[in-house]
């Protein structure tokens, strides 16, 4: 919903609840102080990005922001190491010194499609009679680039390969062909070479895991041992990714 719909709804639903709440409270301060929450209640919605915030956040109360940093990066420098393979179940074939990094199953495969969206005459027209007139010019179309579903499978990591496993495709990518890779929502974007337009894979958040946070005591640290759950995102695997062509 726009901002300026927001604002005439909100208007809207605190003038109605004001003189809804007048009628029994009978105390124009109280009633537009009510008024002016409920409006907020139900239009912009707090409890919805609150409890987002909570189920993010929520484990992570009394912990210090850097100790949960650092086991998240402990816990990736793990993922590189191929030490978190046995959480995962893959039926992929490793090659001579190759090892499973991750599979991940219900990821969609995306890619950008390039598609002809309605434009518009350009030129002029002429009126021949009442209700008819002919336009003289060309008509344009403007292309538009969309992401589209190609289809849903196993998103798989090796210290080798990337690989996906679907119904209906299946890629086999060396490492050392990915150009980029960029972090999306959920999601992560690949660039790599002898492909023209990038590759999307979604659904990274199927990976979570049980953190413990632990005080280094040697350091001093007094805080309380504590867990955070961890839910795998397209910065951690293009950490990942470039952990493993560095490696």
């Amino acid at each position: 919903m726009s901002y300026i719909k927001k604002y005439f709804l909100a208007v809207l639903v605190f003038v109605i609840g004001f003189v809804v709440i007048e009628l029994y409270l009978h105390n124009q301060e109280t009633s537009m102080i009510v008024a002016a929450l409920l409006a907020v209640l139900i239009v912009l919605k707090p409890q919805k990005y609150l409890s987002k915030l909570t189920t993010q956040k929520s484990l992570f109360s009394g912990l210090p922001d850097e100790a949960v940093e650092r086991h998240r990066n402990l816990l990736l420098n793990e993922f590189i190491a191929g030490e978190v393979a046995s959480h995962f179940t893959s039926d992929v074939f490793l090659k001579k010194e190759e090892k499973l990094i991750f599979d991940i199953p219900s990821i969609q495969l995306c890619e950008e499609k390039t598609i002809k969206v309605k434009g518009s005459h350009s030129g002029y027209s002429i009126r021949i009679m009442k209700g008819i007139s002919y336009r003289f010019g060309a008509f344009e179309s403007a292309p538009e680039k969309r992401i589209a579903v190609l289809d849903t499978g196993h998103f798989i990591l090796t210290n080798k390969r990337l690989i996906f496993s679907g119904g209906k495709k299946s890629l086999d990518v060396s490492l050392s062909k990915i150009v980029s890779a960029k972090p999306v929502e959920n999601g992560i974007l690949i660039d790599r070479t002898a492909k023209q337009n990038v590759e999307y894979f979604m659904g990274l958040d199927n990976v979570r895991f049980n953190m413990t946070v632990s005080p280094r005591l040697e350091n001093g640290e007094q805080w309380k041992e504590g867990k955070v759950k961890f839910m795998l995102n397209g910065f951690d695997v293009r950490k990942i990714i470039q952990g493993l062509i560095q490696a």
